[in-house]
């Protein structure tokens, strides 16, 4: 699910770039046992991040991507305690922010963009999908999260695949569950 301004939206990938089609419904996360993935567009969007519509120290598995754009700030995010901070690469400046952040956590994951290759507004990120999935895992990092923009999905190798949890996120109804993938999450 994702939300903005206490209200429930739908994102979209339009014209190349992440935005959301208004819904008159309130924000509610539903209670279940199933891991649960929450967008805040006006983080996502504006830098404007909302954690205050979100239960403090959720009882259920939730993943929450706020949007984060300077990687020093990924403590203030886990320090509210909403859920399980992604750390997106749309928007770090590369590989030094990256590394900047992870210095503050152990237990993250790494949100990554995907049309028909990666999305971010660094091009140490804009590369090959495998390779960038290597890099992170030389850096410790083997939870990923991959965005699937269009409803395409990236070829990953079973070999890359099975040194990291990968899970996947389709914008729009998909049938389509890769064998690399550890779990899909569809955004209503």
């Amino acid at each position: 699910m994702a939300y903005n301004q206490g209200q429930r939206v739908k994102p979209i990938w339009d014209l190349g770039t992440i935005n959301f089609i208004s819904s008159s419904l309130d924000m509610a996360v539903p209670e279940t046992v199933e891991p649960t993935l929450i967008w805040d567009m006006g983080g996502i969007l504006r830098n404007r991040p909302d954690p205050y519509s979100l239960k403090l120290n959720p009882e259920n598995e939730i993943y929450i991507d706020f949007g984060l754009t300077w990687g020093e700030d990924i403590i203030d995010l886990l320090m509210l305690d909403r859920g399980r901070v992604i750390l997106p690469l749309r928007n770090l400046q590369g590989f030094n922010e990256l590394d900047a952040a992870l210095a503050y956590v152990e237990n993250i994951t790494i949100g990554i963009d995907w049309s028909t290759s990666v999305k971010s507004s660094s091009s140490d990120f804009s590369i090959d999908i495998v390779k960038l999935l290597h890099l992170l895992h030389q850096r410790g990092q083997t939870d990923i999260l991959i965005y699937s923009l269009i409803g395409e999905v990236p070829y990953i190798p079973a070999g890359t695949a099975a040194n990291l949890n990968i899970n996947l996120a389709y914008f729009s109804e998909s049938n389509i569950q890769p064998q690399w993938t550890k779990g899909v999450f569809i955004f209503e």
